[in-house]
């Protein structure tokens, strides 16, 4: 006699052996291969059998996010948040580029500024998601702006707000610098826009925010010329000419090489070698790598990369490839860590010391 068939959540269910990791294998693999209705069909299988699975749940997401499904995508990532399932962080960082795409800035204004205000981000996130915050803030308030009708009078500011900016703007401790910046609402007050000018200059402050500095000068005076101080060296430019972060052709060009090598064989990682990439021309901007040699900024993410993620990389063949040194690739990957060392001390630690 036929047994009776039991719905999918029902407890006295007993699965094949291993399914759940065969599941999650096929639902990677089919990420992999950009088959991403197979893949949601995968995951969601996976979650009917263990509702809490972190892959499971992650996978559901991406594929989601992939197939177009954006406000679906935003709904499951918000229910996975608000069960705890998985790393917290990393959902959460998923979760801020759905609700970006969405375009809803002023959401990721509110969750980013209640999670900061907790001060218990990991130090290796809180330079994003303070970056993240400043553009998001930014591109609310163009929104905000495209939607009137009249132009309003400027904010006055009082004579001691101006003196507490500029007293937190010279600290030596980042989180003030932080929260100097964060506080700005019109960058084009004469005194402000003064200031802002002058923490350029300053060799101990945190270089990451006078790279927001200089985006949030390029909507100033065409002709106005600053000067700024970075990492020991110094350079005059106009903000109004410099170009977004990150662009231009050399970015592109080590870009395409680390999609080259990395995006069939492990496309994980390749994400956070683009994003080692990203963030080291955000913290040395407007100043270029040096020197100019697409292959061999390539190469030194490759293996920082790997480093990073302690996975063993024999980059032998593509320095013959590019008839590139070894000490020179060292040089350069030295030049990465010490830019992640730096973000380390400056972001999220106390008793921090900037550097420049």
């Amino acid at each position: 006699m036929e047994k009776h068939r039991k719905g999918p959540r029902d407890s006295k269910i007993v699965y094949f052996p291993n399914l759940t990791a065969k599941l999650v294998n096929k639902g990677m693999s089919a990420l992999k291969q950009k088959k991403f209705k197979e893949s949601l069909d995968y995951f969601q299988q996976l979650i009917e059998m263990e509702p809490d699975h972190p892959q499971g749940n992650i996978g559901v997401v991406l594929s989601l996010v992939e197939l177009g499904h954006l406000q679906e995508a935003k709904i499951k990532c918000d229910e996975i948040l608000k069960k705890d399932i998985g790393e917290y962080y990393d959902v959460l960082q998923i979760y801020i580029s759905i609700l970006i795409q969405l375009a809803d800035y002023e959401e990721v204004v509110d969750i980013l500024e209640a999670v900061i205000q907790e001060n218990s981000l990991p130090p290796q996130m809180a330079e994003n998601f303070y970056q993240l915050l400043y553009f998001s803030r930014k591109m609310a308030e163009e929104d905000s702006n495209n939607d009137e009708t009249y132009e309003s009078m400027p904010k006055s500011i009082s004579q001691n707000e101006l003196e507490r900016l500029a007293e937190q703007l010279k600290s030596e401790d980042s989180k003030q610098q932080w929260q100097a910046v964060q506080s700005i609402e019109d960058p084009n007050h004469p005194t402000i826009r003064t200031e802002l000018k002058k923490y350029l200059t300053y060799p101990d402050a945190n270089p990451s925010l006078k790279t927001i500095v200089l985006q949030m000068l390029k909507d100033g005076e065409a002709n106005e010329t600053v000067h700024i101080h970075k990492f020991g060296k110094t350079m005059d430019v106009k903000p109004s000419e410099l170009h977004d972060i990150p662009d231009g052709q050399f970015y592109r060009l080590v870009k395409k090489i680390i999609v080259h090598e990395l995006e069939q064989n492990n496309p994980t990682l390749m994400e956070m070698a683009v994003q080692i990439w990203d963030h080291y021309l955000f913290m040395i901007y407007p100043f270029q790598p040096e020197p100019l040699n697409e292959q061999l900024w390539a190469v030194g993410v490759l293996e920082v990369a790997h480093r990073m993620n302690g996975i063993e990389f024999d980059s032998d063949e593509l320095q013959v490839a590019f008839s590139l040194k070894e000490a020179s690739v060292e040089q350069v990957v030295e030049k990465i860590l010490e830019i992640e060392r730096i973000s380390m001390k400056d972001i999220g630690l106390p008793d921090d010391q900037p550097n420049s």
